[in-house]
C-alpha cells in the first residue's frame, strides 16, 4: 500500500522550470549576444560569474554588463579577435551603478579571480576577465590606445598606489 502512495505523490509534483539564472544576481541573459539575424548565443565561465558576484558584494551595488559573450565571427569583424576573451566566455565589460569607472577598477583589483583588468576611459567601462594565466595583466584604454598600467604611470590615473 505504501508503495502505490509514493507513486501517486510524485504524480502531482511540479516539473522544474527552465531558468536562465547563473547565480544570485546574474543570468545568461546578462551575457547574451544577439546576432544581426536575431539569434541569441551565450557562452559564460562560472568563474567569471563568481568573480562578478564577489565584486558586487564589495561594491554593494548593481553591476551592469555592457558586453559579455561575443561570437568569434563578430569579434573578427570588429577587428579585435586577438587577445579577446569575450568569445571564450571569460570576459565582461562592466559598469556599477553610482560608481565611476575608476572606482569600479579599484574595487575589481581586489578580486583575485580577475587576471585581466582594463579601465576604458574612452568608453567609460571596466573590462574584467578570468584568463588562465598566473600573472594579472592590467591596462588603461585612453583615446583608443591601450597602455599597460605600471607603478610609474599609475600615479597619472589614480591618486592611490598599487596595493
Amino acid at each position: 500500500m505504501a508503495r502505490s502512495r509514493n507513486r501517486n505523490r510524485n504524480w502531482n509534483a511540479k516539473k522544474p522550470r527552465f531558468t536562465y539564472k547563473l547565480s544570485e544576481h546574474f543570468s545568461k541573459k546578462d551575457f547574451m549576444y544577439t546576432a544581426e539575424d536575431g539569434t541569441e548565443k551565450c557562452r559564460i565561465s562560472l568563474g567569471l560569474v563568481g568573480g562578478l558576484e564577489l565584486l558586487r558584494s564589495l561594491a554593494n551595488n548593481r553591476i551592469n554588463i555592457v558586453k559579455g559573450y561575443i561570437t568569434p565571427e563578430a569579434a573578427e569583424k570588429q577587428g579585435n579577435f586577438k587577445r579577446n576573451y569575450h568569445p571564450l566566455g571569460l570576459a565582461a565589460d562592466i559598469t556599477i551603478d553610482n560608481l565611476s569607472p575608476k572606482e569600479v577598477f579599484l574595487l575589481a583589483e581586489q578580486v583575485p579571480e580577475f587576471k585581466g583588468l582594463g579601465l576604458n576611459l574612452t568608453a567609460q567601462h571596466v573590462h574584467v576577465d578570468t584568463r588562465k594565466q598566473p600573472n594579472r595583466e592590467i591596462w588603461i584604454i585612453e583615446e583608443g590606445r591601450r597602455i599597460d598600467l605600471t607603478e610609474e604611470n599609475r600615479k597619472k590615473y589614480f591618486e592611490t598606489p598599487v596595493s
